[in-house]
């Protein structure tokens, strides 16, 4: 949907393990082509947690592939029910098992990268709440220097994580377009969402019109997988997030994968 802002909230801890995975990547590569040094750390310290399991994190990746396997699994038996289709479908899943090939020769080589870098423990114990030996001074005082070299320090890792990035990235647009969009409007700044019965949905999307959000207005949800209550708020500058209780309009898809 052009001119919209999506909102992903997952509705189970593999999807969950995936949009932390997808926005860590996101955040490093933004970081990298604005030549950012500080941002570009914290998003690295970020992607070890997704990558490795760290902080009460899962590994990312046995998800990831396992929401490629719930994507295959659903397209298989969408052939069996449209045969009109079937071709089109199984090159689909064909597709997937190349993705799923590709993301795997660069993975030991970024985990090795996030786990013996230097400037990367650095900053993790810079986020220690206990920094005795003064590692938050130290970074604040070299990174600029550092930095001067950002491509030889950053590029291996970029280039490492390339077929991740590209998995990734696949899955994402397939999750965005594997069903239809359903518009709705927000009265007075609150919605309820009804899942259909009989069916598991692992990833909630609402679209919001930019020039919405950029206002400041976000959505927030909560319940469980029967109903899902939306309430949309603003949050705007100096002050304490606030109901927003105009009516909006939105619009939102329940993806059934990775429940």
């Amino acid at each position: 949907m052009t001119d919209k802002v999506h909102f992903s909230f997952a509705l189970s801890p593999r999807m969950r393990s995936f949009i932390e995975l997808r926005d860590g990547l996101n955040c490093l590569d933004k970081a990298y082509a604005d030549q950012l040094g500080s941002n570009w750390l914290h998003a690295a310290c970020d992607l070890r947690a997704s990558i490795l399991g760290d902080h009460g994190r899962k590994n990312g990746i046995p998800e990831v592939i396992g929401l490629f396997k719930d994507m295959k699994k659903y397209l298989k038996n969408l052939a069996d029910d449209v045969p009109k289709y079937r071709e089109h479908i199984l090159q689909s899943c064909d597709h997937i098992d190349f993705i799923v090939a590709q993301l795997k020769p660069g993975l030991p080589e970024a985990c090795q990268y996030l786990t013996q870098d230097a400037l990367v423990n650095a900053y993790l114990n810079t986020q220690k709440k206990h920094d005795w030996l003064g590692h938050k001074l130290c970074m604040q005082q070299s990174i600029g220097a550092i930095w001067r070299h950002a491509d030889m320090r950053t590029q291996p890792l970029h280039q490492a994580l390339a077929p991740l990035s590209n998995a990734i990235n696949s899955l994402n647009d397939m999750l965005n377009d594997f069903v239809g969009w359903e518009n709705c409007m927000a009265v007075g700044g609150t919605g309820q969402i009804t899942p259909e019965r009989g069916k598991s949905f692992g990833l909630l999307v609402i679209a919001l019109p930019t020039s919405a959000v950029a206002e400041g207005v976000v959505p927030d949800i909560s319940g469980n997988k029967l109903a899902i209550r939306l309430r949309f708020q603003r949050w705007a500058p100096g002050e304490a997030s606030n109901d927003f209780n105009e009516d909006i309009p939105y619009a939102m898809m329940l993806v059934p994968i990775g429940n």
